[in-house]
């Protein structure tokens, strides 16, 4: 791949990411993505994860409603109970194959 390619796979890909680079920027939105992933593909309840964080129940949810409007998180209803996880979506993908591309072409300037 040539190097204006790949520099516009990289402004794509940062264009389709970010969304989830602005919502993964939080730390608390950090620490609540790894406690969704701790407990699993089930999902848990905020409840659950105010005590894993030890963030307000407020403060949770409005974490949540970004990390959900990014992708990162889905929610499922069971009855008035909601259940959220981490959303194993192709926006991860898009950020993995940009990193991929960044990390060539700069392998290639040092080769040069």
């Amino acid at each position: 791949m040539n190097k204006e390619m790949a520099l516009e796979r990289i402004k794509q890909g940062f264009l389709q990411s970010q969304a989830m680079l602005l919502a993964l920027g939080d730390e608390n939105r950090q620490l609540i993505i790894v406690a969704l992933l701790q407990v699993g593909c089930t999902g848990t309840r905020v409840g659950t994860l105010t005590a894993e964080t030890h963030l307000s129940r407020p403060a949770i949810s409005h974490h949540l409603k970004i990390l959900k409007v990014a992708g990162l998180v889905t929610l499922r209803k069971v009855g008035t109970k909601h259940y959220y996880a981490v959303n194993p979506s192709a926006n991860f993908a898009v950020l993995q194959s940009t990193t991929a591309v960044i990390q060539q072409l700069a392998q290639e300037e040092i080769n040069e």
